[in-house]
């Protein structure tokens, strides 16, 4: 899987235009690109001007090359950059995944009592034993 990552800082006077443009416009056009396995549009929250980044996770290398010179994504282009939404040119990444979680709760490994340790206590004479450790014969009593 590959993650094609995009920040970008925006014009003040042009964020909400763009995150309507990035909810309504980008978002969708997305989700119609074969290949396009999820996509995440995401605002800095203590940012002091406006920045944004989009996180967009791709099947493969082929997917995302398909995706470039898909109609759909010279459209989007087109129409994101007549927005005039940038301050800068945005920086792009493509990182490869190497590994993940899926966010489900899964229960942490349980803490299970060693075996081998219990019997070699058990077997040991009362001399060697710690203070107060009992044995499986003293433990009936």
């Amino acid at each position: 899987m590959l993650i094609h990552i995009w920040r970008m800082r925006a014009r003040k006077k042009k964020t909400k235009n763009y995150e309507i443009f990035g909810r309504d416009v980008t978002l969708p056009a997305l989700k119609k690109i074969d290949g396009c396995q999820q996509a995440y549009f995401l605002k800095v929250f203590e940012a002091r001007k406006p920045e944004y980044f989009w996180v967009v996770f791709w099947r493969d290398q082929k997917a995302l090359e398909a995706a470039r010179s898909n109609p759909v994504w010279r459209e989007q282009t087109k129409k994101f950059e007549a927005g005039h939404f940038c301050k800068t040119l945005p920086l792009q990444m493509v990182c490869e995944t190497l590994g993940s979680f899926d966010g489900a709760a899964t229960p942490g490994p349980q803490k299970l009592a060693h075996p081998t340790r219990e019997k070699k206590r058990a077997g040991r004479p009362p001399s060697i034993r710690k203070a107060g450790q009992k044995t499986a014969a003293t433990a009936e009593e």
